[in-house]
């Protein structure tokens, strides 16, 4: 499902769709690892999740991915209702494009008429679960891990520019999604971690060196560590 980009020589690559853009309106032993911005942290307690989606399926996949997160939150609660209402708020409106979520408590800024999280049907069961755990991330407040200022991918930046400015996506966005670092004392820092899942994945010819890297399905160590000491119970 993800989107087909040329590059110059007629060489074709999948490339992941590009999210986290709000609605308009609006690598040793285990080592934490990650990236997230603790101004946008929710507080301690109990965070409404509204599920407004077309099919059982679906529905399940985004509790379990959810599930997984909380695991590792010790300072949230989760309460899973049906419907629209809620501090976060999760669609699959297919009027709307691409997967994407308001980053931690952004999702205030959202009106409440409209999601603050869309995910995009897929049949893929596998890949829909694991790109509901990315969004979710994001709803939690962690930031792109191939965005980390730690990071040591050998970005060619001509071939990541050219593979997604030909799928239509403004360059802008691609520098934003892609290859800035974001920077701050307002950021949680930690080693640099490909197996997270709030990295994208991307094929060897978009770097210097052939090193591109798989697709993540699940949350990794570092994802888990991160999230608790985002999170972690106040003393």
């Amino acid at each position: 499902m993800n989107p087909t980009a040329q590059l110059s020589g007629n060489v074709h690559f999948p490339l992941p769709p590009l999210d986290s853009e709000t609605p308009t309106s609006a690598r040793t032993g285990r080592t934490k690892r990650g990236l997230a911005d603790t101004t946008k942290r929710w507080p301690a307690g109990v965070i409404t999740v509204a599920i407004d989606l077309r099919d059982q399926k679906s529905k399940a996949l985004v509790i379990d991915a959810i599930r997984e997160w909380a695991h590792n939150t010790p300072a949230l609660q989760f309460r899973v209702v049906d419907g629209r209402e809620g501090d976060i708020r999760i669609s699959d409106d297919p009027g709307i494009k691409r997967n994407w979520s308001a980053i931690g408590t952004d999702a205030k800024n959202v009106p409440l008429s409209e999601p603050t999280m869309h995910l995009e049907r897929l049949d893929d069961s596998r890949e829909f679960r694991a790109n509901a755990l990315h969004e979710f991330g994001h709803a939690l407040g962690l930031l792109h891990e191939h965005q980390n200022p730690e990071h040591d991918i050998n970005w060619d930046i001509d071939a990541v520019y050219e593979g997604y400015t030909s799928e239509h996506f403004p360059k802008e966005l691609v520098y934003s999604q892609f290859l800035k670092l974001p920077v701050g004392d307002h950021l949680l820092v930690t080693r640099y971690d490909s197996k997270s899942i709030m990295h994208y994945d991307f094929p060897d010819i978009v770097t210097l060196d052939g090193r591109g890297v798989g697709a993540n399905t699940h949350l990794s160590e570092g994802d888990k560590a991160i999230v608790r000491k985002l999170y972690k119970l106040p003393t």
